[in-house]
């Protein structure tokens, strides 16, 4: 079975969604070997990240979905930090 994740976020301005954005788009190449082999696909518009995930089960999508996840806490943790 395939499912599919999306989610958008927000980041207080645009240079910092673009930092992320590179930071993060390595990750997220078409036809790349991932661990969990989901397949992401990471979009930017101004000051939002849009996520786009997919995989051939629900536990490598639930994976893949914690993974990603994590990974944009971080990046909008730092964020946070370099404002203070």
């Amino acid at each position: 079975m395939k499912g599919g994740f999306s989610v958008r976020v927000r980041f207080d301005e645009a240079e910092s969604a673009e930092i992320a954005y590179k930071a993060l788009s390595v990750e997220s190449r078409d036809n790349r070997e991932s661990p969990f082999q989901s397949n992401a696909k990471l979009y930017l518009e101004e000051d939002t990240l849009t996520l786009l995930l997919q995989a051939e089960g629900l536990s490598t999508l639930r994976a893949g979905v914690n993974t990603w996840l994590r990974l944009i806490k971080v990046c909008k943790d730092v964020e946070e930090a370099v404002k203070r």
